[in-house]
């Protein structure tokens, strides 16, 4: 097994924006992004279909493991989220989880997307599993996760080819502070002395989720 690697981000928001900052305090590093477009379920199986070469299976599950807690006076359910692909001739193939405690709250960016975005595991799990021009296609079990997540763990682990260590990546987001009270534009700016990094959780895109 490789050395995990810890990174604590926080990101802000603004759907009036359309995007917003992906930002890590420890490297004073930020990543601009913007708030993508989602395509329609339907839209979804068209590409596969026409792409069926391109399509990588994925299996995720998640389970409740029946553990409640009390965040912002408010009941958290502990849900526990694993995503895997298998090793072919792509990929040596590598496992997701997702460790997170949810409450009944509306996300930040919860009024940037359609509905069908927060029951769809292509998006409300997603991974990085699968890089483009691949595209997943989910095969889930167990509920999809839904709510705010006010603490979270996510390890992701890539399996080493050719007798190289796995390499593994383990980020914690954990919301500090809830408030339902309009926001004041100064949230959304920058703070001093941070410099952009456009590939801080590597190549792909950020959506947040």
């Amino acid at each position: 097994m490789g050395d995990g690697t810890t990174v604590v981000l926080s990101t802000i928001v603004n759907c009036d924006a359309r995007g917003g900052f992906l930002i890590d305090f420890n490297a004073k590093e930020y990543q601009n992004y913007k708030v993508v477009k989602f395509a329609s379920i339907k839209d979804l199986d068209s590409y596969r279909e026409k792409n069926a070469r391109d399509v990588v299976q994925i299996e995720s599950k998640t389970v409740d493991t029946g553990e409640r807690r009390i965040f912002f006076g408010r009941s958290a359910k502990h849900l526990i989220t694993t995503t895997s692909r298998p090793a072919d001739e792509k990929s040596a193939g590598g496992e997701e989880t997702i460790d997170g405690w949810y409450i009944e709250h509306e996300t930040s960016d919860e009024k940037c997307v359609p509905d069908f975005v927060s029951t769809e595991p292509f998006y409300v799990i997603g991974t990085a599993l699968v890089r483009f021009p691949e595209v997943a296609r989910f095969h889930h079990t167990g509920p999809v996760p839904g709510g705010l997540a006010v603490m979270l763990t996510a390890t992701h682990k890539m399996a080493g080819s050719k007798g190289s260590p796995d390499r593994i990546l383990r980020t914690e987001e954990t919301v500090e502070e809830l408030s339902d009270s309009p926001l004041s534009p100064s949230l959304f700016e920058l703070p001093n002395g941070f410099r952009e990094n456009s590939h801080l959780l590597g190549s792909q895109p950020v959506s947040h989720h």
